[in-house]
């Protein structure tokens, strides 16, 4: 791999963005073998930073022997934010985009009070069946998780507006699209992988197992461009 370009974004200073550039073409089958080779190879070793022990700080990666990894292929099949139109189901959010409320609980460690939070952390929800499990599977319902889950400390909307345009905003950059000659529709031709990478019991990527730390390879299989989109729970706020 070769760094081809490079930004590292931040929200409160715990989501990056890291572009590469790869040499070979990409299989589906090879999502394991890619995400081995990718988290080994010295130039992206060198451009890629954790959080040093305390979570509180990045520093350099440095030069490690991956020996495991987990790649998940992630769908990536939504081209229109209409995906969102069966949250207006009732009791979940009001025509107006205001979220309805619920008594506060704490699930999974998140406080929860609102019926949107609900529907996305547990079961008992009465509205999880508003999206099934093919859905809720989707990069785009994933993104829209994260940023409506938050960070340890943040402050959630009241509304859903914001969180639909960031969502999109994001998707939009991350995801590579064209247009198919006979059909003349927009596809999507992005690969998305949901990874791991261990060195020893040492799990650099994502970093632990918390709902909201994560790392995805988000591959544009004509250009041959890899991004490293991460976000790392610790103890930050957003």
């Amino acid at each position: 791999a070769v760094v081809s370009t490079q930004s590292t974004g931040d929200l409160a200073g715990r989501i990056s963005l890291v572009t590469f550039a790869y040499n070979d073409f990409f299989k589906d089958y090879q999502a394991k073998d890619f995400t081995y080779d990718f988290f080994n190879d010295p130039t992206v070793q060198a451009n890629l930073q954790v959080y040093s022990s305390n979570r509180q700080e990045l520093v350099s990666w440095g030069n490690h022997e991956v020996k495991e990894v987990q790649a998940e292929i992630i769908p990536c099949n939504i081209t229109s934010m209409d995906f969102f139109d069966k949250l207006t189901a009732p009791g979940l959010v009001r025509e107006s985009g205001a979220l309805y409320k619920c008594f506060d609980e704490d699930i999974d460690g998140f406080l929860v009070a609102d019926e949107l939070h609900r529907m996305l952390l547990t079961e008992e929800s009465e509205h999880w069946e508003v999206y099934n499990e093919e859905e809720r599977q989707e990069l785009l319902f994933l993104l829209f998780k994260h940023l409506v889950l938050g960070g340890p400390v943040c402050q959630y909307d009241d509304k859903i507006d914001r969180y639909l345009e960031i969502a999109k905003g994001l998707y939009k950059e991350l995801i590579t699209v064209q247009k198919n000659s006979e059909t003349k529709k927009i596809e999507l031709i992005s690969k998305v992988l949901k990874v791991s990478a261990w060195d020893g019991d040492i799990c650099w990527f994502p970093g632990d197992e918390h709902h909201q730390t994560f790392c995805y390879l988000i591959l544009n299989p004509v250009n041959r461009i890899v991004t490293v989109f991460s976000h790392d729970y610790g103890k930050g706020c957003w």
